[in-house]
């Protein structure tokens, strides 16, 4: 080891190494800045791959819901007015057949055609109207779901309670229709699969998002078993709709059930949202 009384060593070969070292950590600093540099570089050509993969992903579950929606709709005319139709023609004809031989009983058929065709008139205004609930536009979403529950009370068998604070005016009418589609879901799950007698809405207007919560006393489900369970409609219930509209408004859905306990649903979603443009 040196001293400084040592008198075995060259002041001019050290400051050369102190220059050598000194120019080797400037070399490193500069490729530690091009390392840097570049990281930075990859990051945000990751961040706009993922931009674009979610943007993908956001299109797919458009898509998906649109061929949902139009899965139901075909449904929806397929099980009632689409028979309702057939019926009426073989009730023409029947009618036609005895318009000259037994007037009372053509008399009697034109009454039921009459009456069918009433029938299948309320059909169609039910279906456009879940096509495009016209009120939202006009009375907003909380009158728009109450329309909706007395229309469920006097098709069926339950009883449907709504709760909420005041309503904001000031949201986008994409996010209105999404939640409505979304409550109208879960209500039509509640009194389809979970036969339940009795639904609980409550709607909350907070500063930044609406809460939802949907209760049902029905049959209930197991949650673990469906999770990750990946169907056309998640066996019938409807829940991959329900996710799909909820995740395109940025908002969060939370879903507990228990067998023969009924099932409770906490939706929250901003007032504005990543998906509101589409």
């Amino acid at each position: 080891m040196l001293s400084p009384n040592s008198r075995d060593y060259n002041i001019e070969e050290y400051e050369e190494n102190i220059r050598n070292l000194k120019k080797k950590i400037e070399e490193t600093g500069k490729e530690k800045e091009a390392t840097d540099n570049s990281i930075i570089q990859l990051e945000n050509v990751l961040n706009i791959l993922n931009q674009q993969k979610s943007q993908i992903d956001m299109r797919l579950n458009i898509l998906e819901i649109q061929e949902q929606d139009r899965q139901r709709i075909a449904r929806d005319l397929h099980d009632s007015t689409v028979q309702n139709l057939t019926s009426l023609i073989h009730k023409c004809e029947l009618s036609a057949k005895f318009v000259d031989t037994d007037p009372v009983r053509t008399r009697l058929e034109l009454l039921t055609i009459s009456s069918t065709l009433k029938s299948v008139i309320n059909e169609i205004r039910e279906i456009i109207f879940n096509l495009k609930p016209m009120s939202l536009d006009d009375l907003g979403l909380i009158l728009t779901i109450e329309r909706f529950i007395n229309q469920l009370m006097n098709h069926h068998d339950i009883d449907i309670k709504l709760t909420y604070n005041e309503e904001r005016n000031d949201i986008l009418p994409v996010i209105n229709l999404s939640i409505f589609r979304v409550i109208q879901e879960a209500c039509n799950n509640a009194i389809k699969h979970a036969n339940a007698k009795c639904i609980e809405i409550d709607i909350q207007y907070g500063e930044s998002n609406v809460n939802i919560t949907i209760k049902d006393d029905g049959k209930g489900f197991d949650t673990k078993e469906i999770k990750d369970r990946i169907t056309r409609d998640y066996t019938g219930c409807g829940l991959s709709i329900m996710k799909e509209r909820v995740y395109l408004l940025s908002g969060t859905l939370d879903i507990q059930s228990t067998i023969n306990k009924g099932t409770i649903i906490n939706i929250s979603v901003p007032y504005s949202c990543k998906g509101e443009d589409q």
